[in-house]
């Protein structure tokens, strides 16, 4: 029992180890132009302008990814295209009638001469991906010979310059002409050892490519190459870069991206619960330590507990519920969140696989706490099945801790491995519970929860504690000690 308790603060604790991710690199999408972190972006700093590459360099990423297109006229202007502002393609419009295209901050289209002057006052890296052009469907040759005159005109150093192109042409004729440049190719179709071959050394591919072809990272690497993936936003896909070793990650998220990269971003615990009440009397004093601890902590309520109040009609207890969860996290300092299934009428279908599972992908936790699946209440065999079944697809990507409520009554056969003392938080934990009025809580806490954590507590030898199943992964051990 000792070496549960043990076990699990070391997991509490634990900081994210940090082995030769220094030098992953973070390319901000378009400049930083996303500064609120919740994708509606910034009118201030709207993609592909002069003010996101100044946000990029003012946040001190390596480098900053822009577009450039060639207009009708055989001028360049910096925009993902083919739509800008009021015109439906770019590169078949003149130079001066881009050019009076405003962008939300008021800046006009930006030139690539303009861009480039600013480039050259930054301390970040430009990442000039140049777009396919119309003009030569085979080559697109055109637009990367208005852009070589441009670099050549503002004395670019182009050892400090990286160039994209889904166009393979456009990256053999860079490689050629500008030996010292990084060229990547965007497309994915080539293996490392193909690229190296017509003389580029770099690859920039969607993160699905190298899901399938995680070994072209290593691959690359020991032919001297640089692996830059694009566009990663989410948790658990930027984690899973930074686990591949990629050399650059290409983000709408630059400050997310980069406390994974360096391990100062908090640890996230997900509690998932079939009704309000469930998580706060099961393991509200972990939640709360775990807040303590710096964790970011989310509950997760299956259900709204329509059912839960006798004399209320669905749509009535699921108010009063809700409202008593919301209040309940307030003392336990969690975030909270609903998902859509009904009190007393849950399922386990397809439907809500992929529910649970895009719920998890998103939040990307460290781990996840949630019913033991042997349990008098179908809701709450529903919820842990639910879990189960997105940690297994996940790749046990999170370690999985199963509570136990009202053992005996609802709960069975629960044996814990593990345990934490709640004795400096009890009282805090039980005002959370009695936040849910509707639930007749006091006698429920008298008779059950203070009674459970009395007796997790003897088997530990303290006052008060809870009590946690671990689900063991592959080859029999604990996830977070691969």
């Amino acid at each position: 029992m000792k070496k549960g308790l043990f076990c699990f603060f070391l997991l509490f604790f634990s900081v994210l180890s940090v082995v030769s991710l220094a030098q992953i690199k973070v390319i901000a999408h378009r400049g930083h132009w996303n500064t609120n972190g919740n994708w509606s972006g910034n009118d201030a700093t709207p993609q592909n302008s002069l003010s996101s590459y100044k946000a990029a360099d003012k946040l001190g990423v390596y480098g900053s990814e822009f577009d450039v297109n060639m207009t009708s006229d055989g001028k360049l202007v910096v925009c993902h295209g083919p739509k800008i502002v009021s015109l439906a393609d770019v590169q078949k419009e003149t130079f001066e009638d881009v050019r009076k295209q405003i962008l939300t901050n008021g800046e006009a289209v930006p030139s690539l001469d303009e861009f480039l002057l600013l480039a050259k006052k930054s301390k970040i890296r430009p990442v000039l991906e140049i777009k396919p052009d119309y003009r030569d469907k085979d080559n697109n040759l055109p637009a990367f010979e208005a852009v070589a005159n441009s670099l050549k005109k503002h004395k670019i150093n182009m050892a400090e310059i990286t160039i994209i192109s889904f166009s393979l042409e456009v990256c053999k004729e860079a490689a050629k002409r500008f030996p010292k440049t990084m060229v990547q190719f965007l497309g994915g179709s080539k293996t490392p050892d193909e690229l190296y071959a017509l003389g580029i050394k770099g690859l920039d591919y969607h993160y699905s490519v190298l899901d399938k072809h995680p070994e072209w990272v290593h691959r690359a690497h020991e032919l001297g190459m640089e692996v830059n993936v694009w566009t990663v936003d989410k948790k658990s896909d930027i984690k899973r870069m930074v686990a591949l070793g990629v050399d650059q990650i290409t983000t709408n998220y630059p400050v997310l991206t980069q406390k994974i990269i360096d391990g100062t971003l908090p640890k996230k615990a997900l509690i998932i619960g079939a009704h309000p009440d469930d998580p706060e009397t099961a393991c509200g004093g972990t939640m709360i330590l775990l807040k303590r601890a710096g964790w970011d902590v989310t509950c997760v309520y299956l259900t709204r507990g329509e059912a839960g109040i006798v004399g209320k009609t669905h749509e009535e207890a699921a108010k009063i519920r809700t409202e008593e969860a919301i209040n309940a996290c307030a003392i336990t300092g969690s975030e909270y969140k609903f998902l859509t299934q009904i009190d007393g009428q849950t399922e386990v279908n397809k439907e809500r696989y992929e529910e649970m599972l895009k719920l998890i992908q998103d939040e990307a936790p460290d781990v996840v706490y949630t019913h033991w699946p042997i349990d008098s209440h179908r809701d709450h065999r529903v919820c842990s099945i639910l879990v189960y079944d997105t940690w297994r697809k996940s790749g046990e990507a999170f370690d999985l801790y199963y509570f136990e409520v009202m053992t005996g009554t609802q709960t069975q056969n629960f044996n814990p491995t593990d345990y934490v003392d709640i004795s400096s938080v009890v009282e805090e934990k039980h005002k959370a519970c009695l936040y849910h009025v509707s639930q007749d809580m006091p006698p429920l806490l008298d008779n059950w929860h203070t009674t459970m954590e009395k007796f997790r507590g003897l088997e530990i030898r303290s006052k008060a504690a809870e009590a946690f199943i671990r689900q063991i992964g592959k080859g029999g051990k604990n996830i977070n000690n691969k």
